[in-house]
């Protein structure tokens, strides 16, 4: 199923998409986290659970204030983290029977805590995208969440994000 890499990410590999492709400003520095896991979990009820970017409870772990219709693009979330406001545009979504995934982008600072007790890292921007991609025959789900940012701490930030993402995607 990965052969459908998508051009949002191609664009920001090869820096076509301008608009989406923030500038780095001086002080901060690009990022990569890859978080990826295997749940058994049917697809659709993976999806059921995770699938809307205005119902994001389940990731953000707060209500958000949402504007526009969910799940199109140029939808817009809003909420507190840790203590700390983001604010979130859809700028990808997509799904069939078997594979679903949104994107979205936030270009304004935003912080966050290290889940570990570090010290907060700023980010200046950042591309999230979720991809849910059923497997063994509709039994279970793939989860893959692929973040690039520009942050104020090359290895906190990554420590940070990393750290989120393990925390959120362990099976309790």
């Amino acid at each position: 199923m990965f052969h459908r890499l998508p051009s949002l990410l191609v664009g920001i590999l090869l820096g076509c998409k301008q608009g989406l492709r923030p500038k780095v400003p001086e002080g901060y520095y690009p990022g990569v986290v890859v978080t990826e896991g295997q749940y058994t979990v049917p697809f659709d009820r993976m999806y059921n659970l995770t699938g809307s970017f205005q119902h994001a409870e389940w990731y953000t772990q707060t209500n958000t204030t949402n504007v526009g219709e969910d799940n199109t693009v140029g939808a817009t979330r809003r909420g507190v983290l840790e203590g700390y406001e983001f604010h979130e545009k859809l700028v990808r979504v997509f799904k069939d029977d078997a594979e679903a995934m949104i994107g979205y982008v936030t270009q304004m600072p935003i912080q966050f805590p290290n889940p570990s007790g570090g010290k907060v890292s700023t980010y200046h921007s950042y591309l999230e995208e979720l991809r849910l991609i059923s497997i063994c025959e509709g039994a279970a789900t793939l989860v893959h969440m692929f973040t690039t940012y520009c942050a104020d701490d090359v290895v906190n930030s990554w420590n940070t994000w990393a750290g989120f993402e393990a925390v959120l995607w362990t099976p309790s």
